[in-house]
């Protein structure tokens, strides 16, 4: 069961994190898409990405699933308490 959880804690960790990789995409292209249609030329680079998501995104992913995980935690574990009716 600990092995169990310790994958399901890495694959939740590993979700949230992609999720804001992913959302850093989007802000990225975004702003470029602002200044494209402002002033004329589209600025998006795939370092500026990189450099959001390792600057705090990688922190931000890891956050939001150690704590997803712990609310499941608690929740299987309460289900477990309560005798059934």
């Amino acid at each position: 069961m600990l092995k169990n959880n310790f994958f399901s804690l890495f694959k939740v960790i590993l979700s949230c994190q992609i999720l804001f990789l992913i959302g850093d995409f989007v802000v990225e292209i975004l702003a470029a898409m602002i200044i494209f249609f402002k002033k004329g030329f589209f600025p998006f680079s795939w370092s500026d990405v990189f450099a959001s998501f390792f600057d705090s995104g990688y922190v931000g992913g890891f956050i939001l699933g150690f704590g997803i995980w712990i609310k499941i935690w608690l929740k299987e574990r309460k289900n477990q308490k309560v005798p059934p009716k």
